[in-house]
C-alpha cells in the first residue's frame, strides 16, 4: 500500500512538472486569461470563475 503511494506522488510530481512547461500554462498566457475573465465579470457582482485542468 505504501509502494503504490509512493509511486502514485512521484506520478503527480511528473504530471505537475510537465503541466509548468505547457505554453498555455506560462505566467503571460494565465496573466492574458485573468485579465480577460477580470474585464468578462464587470461589474463586480459577477466573480471571475477560475477554473483549474490538467
Amino acid at each position: 500500500m505504501q509502494d503504490n503511494k509512493k509511486r502514485v506522488e512521484k506520478q503527480n510530481i511528473k504530471q505537475e512538472k510537465k503541466d509548468k512547461t505547457l505554453p498555455e500554462n506560462s505566467k503571460e498566457s494565465l496573466d492574458r486569461k485573468l485579465d480577460e475573465a477580470n474585464e468578462e465579470s464587470f461589474p463586480a457582482s459577477d466573480p471571475v470563475s477560475v477554473k483549474i485542468t490538467k
